[in-house]
């Protein structure tokens, strides 16, 4: 069993421009949406990490590179690492349509998420010598790059690693392909709580959102939070779809708890995917039950606070989950989400201590992938 120790984390989302002020406003239960503007009169709900900027292209499209150097700060690394694992699910989209659309030429380098390897080596984290590996498999990439990690730091003899996961994809590009599959909402004056409701009978669908998160790796024992359990499936089931089963779902659990060495009564707190669409949150409710039973241990879904940065999104909530273990809180609900739709899942209005040890972190994707990690204290 391989195990990844997190020395530090970081993260970006609409709550807040880092990890700290991200987690003061988890505790006071607060939720960001708002709204974006499309030609054609379309106004969608969206979750902007600074705040009014996908309504201007060109302020939107430097957010992806600026953040990743944010994100590099944060994490304050004192020398080159041995590896960086990158991941993302539509790279800096962005900034490819802003130059279309002001007429600008494009080159096939624009097109190649590996080009990021370039900025690391500019911030001077990474060397001629750092690998590089690049994962753009969307909604459950921050995952899989910590399950290649977990995989490589001992084939490759690594000691130290950058695991990243960003997206700031909310252009209208991206806003025309979600609103194609009914992924998007459109916006609401009088809506008075976030319109991103995992586990709330009258939840909808997800709320678009930007932002993402890196975490600090080592192999060498240290008194932090740990990674030990990674299990990921592709049932190709379907383009968009999940099957409501969670029979997928539920493998990528057993796997992760077959790596870790422990069993699904053993975890202590659960964070889901949650993306708030009525498939997933039933899949993620059958597998729970499969595999822990009735009696679910305290659940967490921050997508209810800040919406769905895509592949960004897991990383937010890995390093949200690290704050959970190192502070020994549970954040309590989002306001104005009643968490009505399954029994066992209950609302928290207060924060809770977390008295446990182990935590079940669960990502999804498109075309059925389904990732789920182990982290313990």
């Amino acid at each position: 069993m391989t195990t990844l120790f997190i020395k530090n984390a970081a993260a970006v989302s609409p709550l807040g421009e880092n990890l700290n002020k991200i987690w003061q406003n988890l505790l006071l239960r607060e939720a960001e949406f708002g709204q974006t503007h499309l030609p054609g009169n379309k106004s969608y709900f969206s979750a902007e990490s600074k705040k009014g900027s996908s309504q201007d292209i060109n302020t939107y499209a430097p957010l992806f590179y600026n953040t990743i150097r944010n994100l590099i700060n944060a994490l304050e690394i004192t020398e080159t690492v041995d590896a960086i694992f990158f991941a993302t699910a539509v790279g800096n989209l962005a900034n490819i349509e802003n130059k279309i659309y002001s007429k600008q030429n494009l080159n096939l380098d624009e097109f190649d998420f590996t080009k990021v390897r370039e900025l690391f080596l500019e911030e001077h984290v990474a060397n001629s010598e750092t690998h590089f590996v690049c994962v753009p498999t969307g909604c459950c990439a921050g995952l899989q790059a910590i399950g290649l990690a977990k995989s490589l730091v001992d084939k490759l003899n690594i000691k130290t690693a950058i695991i990243m996961s960003i997206d700031f994809g909310l252009s209208p590009l991206a806003f025309e392909a979600f609103n194609k599959i009914n992924a998007t909402s459109e916006y609401q004056d009088d809506l008075q709580s976030s319109p991103s409701r995992p586990f709330c009978q009258d939840r909808g669908g997800f709320l678009f959102a930007d932002g993402g998160g890196a975490i600090l790796i080592t192999k060498d024992t240290i008194n932090q939070p740990k990674i030990t359990g990674y299990g990921c499936v592709s049932s190709a089931y379907h383009m968009t779809d999940i099957a409501t089963d969670g029979s997928s779902i539920r493998d990528s659990m057993q796997i992760a708890l077959a790596d870790s060495g422990l069993n699904g009564k053993d975890i202590d707190h659960i964070n889901l995917h949650a993306s708030g669409t009525q498939q997933n949150d039933e899949a993620e409710f059958n597998a729970l039950r499969e595999i822990i039973g009735e009696d679910l241990p305290e659940i967490t879904a921050f997508k209810g606070n800040h919406g769905h940065a895509l592949g960004g999104a897991n990383m937010i909530e890995i390093a949200l989950s690290w704050k959970m273990l190192k502070e020994n809180l549970i954040p309590p609900t989002p306001n104005g989400l009643p968490i009505d739709a399954y029994k066992p899942i209950i609302k928290r209005e207060e924060t809770t201590p977390f008295t446990g040890k182990t935590l079940l972190k669960t990502a999804s994707g498109f075309s059925g992938i389904h990732a789920s990690l182990i982290m313990e204290k």
